[in-house]
């Protein structure tokens, strides 16, 4: 084999502390994605791998005992990392657990025992990995991407060479009883630098592109929710809008558009202060969010007006739902100062039943309908509900059930 143990740890040394490096400057001071704790733990790494290849040259205190423990600590470091991305607190004992106990061993164990050393050793670097393929688990933070497959397949490819290597010490093949063992050109310790070399650079970049992808989606998140009420903005909640309609169109379900628009809006601004505004249009984005189906959709369409999708609901379901949000509305005292307003809403009703399935989908015949009714509402006088007046030859409505 071309690649000896020791070259392959000088490309560790050298890989480990440029990767570590690069990462420490595009993230210094700041961890809230964790690159600055995996920067450290590269750095902690890069130093143990000097101390190994310096095994013979300083003191057993230095390497290989301190080494391993540095490498460990490393391992420990990145585990933090992984829960820093995830926003969580380090998890203290399963970080310092493995550390504390490899101190332990590398101190207690005999100098020449260099079988017992990979073999005990291997065990801690076998929990710690366990430890970090469960902080990798999906959950409503991590999901499962191709940056995450990165990551996730660089850890658990390196638990089948620490078993092997682990049952070659306990084989008591030559390599690893001779206290040169860890130079030894041989096929194990070679294809485990190999692995662990490609841990560094392969999951050092699937850690990289997830906090990429992390921020490509809180990008697009932005984008589509209205910053005051995280309801959609107007360009998502069309966009929505405009794939129910298709799915209507396929399925022959109906589809119902409620346009809510504060009464007296501007009043309220006026008399209280553009902070009250805010405050009303917030209270209200909560009430409505917290009366639909998961599967209704709301958004703030401009200014005061709100607009909510109830996928499946008939006419009679749309109104139910309606006059509920209404009541809703008038029954929720808003905070304003020292005082506390009363806030009343008028909606307009639109329904695209089953005739949907012969229609092109269209979302502006469906919101002119719905506006339609809603300025009928005002000039009825507001705080009310108003079903407005379909074109199409109407068919028998789906009834919703309303949350």
């Amino acid at each position: 084999m071309g690649l000896d143990s020791r070259t392959l740890l000088f490309a560790l040394m050298v890989i480990s502390g440029l990767i570590g490096f690069s990462l420490a400057v595009v993230s210094a001071g700041e961890n809230q994605t964790g690159l600055w704790t995996w920067a450290r733990a590269l750095a902690v790494e890069a130093s143990a791998w000097g101390l190994v290849l310096l095994h013979g040259s300083v003191p057993y205190w230095a390497s290989p005992a301190s080494a391993n423990v540095l490498l460990a600590a490393a391992q420990a470091m990145k585990i933090a990392a992984v829960h820093a991305y995830k926003g969580r607190p380090w998890p203290g004992w399963r970080c310092a657990l493995p550390v504390v106990l490899m101190a332990a061993l590398m101190f207690s164990l005999p100098q020449g025992d260099f079988r017992g050393r990979v073999l005990y050793g291997g065990v801690i670097y076998g929990l710690q990995l366990l430890i970090l393929l469960d902080s990798l688990r999906p959950d409503g933070v991590l999901r499962r991407t191709r940056a995450w497959r990165l990551l996730f397949g660089a850890a658990l490819v390196l638990l089948p060479l620490l078993v092997l290597r682990g049952l070659a010490a306990a084989l008591r093949v030559y390599v690893f009883a001779a206290p040169d063992g860890f130079v030894a050109p041989n096929i194990v310790q070679v294809t485990a630098f190999m692995c662990v070399l490609s841990l560094d650079i392969v999951g050092s970049l699937g850690f990289v592109l997830m906090t990429k992808e992390r921020s490509d989606f809180e990008l697009r998140a932005l984008a589509m929710v209205d910053f005051l009420t995280h309801a959609l903005n107007r360009r998502a909640f069309v966009d929505r809008a405009e794939k129910e309609l298709a799915l209507c169109r396929r399925t022959g379900a109906s589809l119902a558009l409620l346009m809510i628009d504060v009464d007296h809006f501007k009043r309220i601004n006026d008399n209280y202060g553009h902070a009250a505004g805010d405050a009303v249009l917030v209270a209200l984005a909560a009430v409505i969010g917290g009366r639909i189906r998961k599967q209704d959709t709301l958004g703030r369409y401009g200014g005061e007006e709100f607009a909510v999708l109830l996928p499946g609901a008939g006419g009679t379901g749309a109104m139910v739902v309606a006059e509920a949000l209404r009541k809703a509305v008038a029954a929720m005292p808003v905070p304003a100062g020292d005082r506390r307003l009363a806030v009343t809403v008028s909606i307009g009703v639109a329904v695209c039943s089953a005739p949907c399935a012969s229609l092109e989908p269209d979302f502006g015949r469906l919101l002119e309908q719905a506006d339609g009714a809603l300025y009928q509402a005002k000039r009825a006088g507001r705080d009310r509900v108003i079903m407005g007046t379909q074109r199409e030859e109407p068919a028998a409505p789906t009834v919703a059930a309303a949350s």
